[in-house]
């Protein structure tokens, strides 16, 4: 299991994201980087907001890197609090409806997302495969 937002979680889910063919041939297109942002959670250990930023290219992730927020230079941000991301992560949020709701903040161009919505949801399924502890869970 991997700690949301830590390094061996993202390399976990770059992994994860390069073994899904569902993403690979629905992202051939993509080759704009995304960072999710994470707001700071200090109860649950997550003192200061944390970024993964995320660089593909058609269909590859090729890295998968843990910085600061203010670090990230993704055409695309997500960011939201630890409870969303918890949810997007345990229980399949789609980040999309997330977005439209105004629960995920979105940075980009809409447009293109909206072009690529398929792929962003396979996007999300590969980080839904990796195993993730949430601090607040119980085990």
């Amino acid at each position: 299991m991997y700690r949301p937002f830590s390094p061996d979680w993202a390399s976990a889910f770059k992994d994860a994201i390069n073994a899904d063919p569902t993403y690979g041939a629905l992202a051939k297109n993509w080759t704009w980087p995304v960072a999710l942002v994470m707001d700071a959670t200090p109860a649950y250990g997550f003192s200061h907001a944390v970024a993964v930023q995320l660089n593909f290219d058609r269909g590859v992730c090729s890295t998968a890197v843990i910085m600061p927020p203010h670090t990230v230079d993704a055409t695309f941000v997500l960011r939201a609090d630890y409870d969303t991301w918890k949810e997007v992560a345990q229980s399949g949020l789609d980040a999309i409806s997330a977005v439209s709701g105004g629960r995920i903040k979105f940075t980009g161009p809409l447009g293109t997302l909206m072009m690529h919505a398929k792929a962003a949801s396979a996007l999300i399924g590969a980080a839904q495969a990796v195993p993730t502890q949430f601090p607040d869970d119980v085990e």
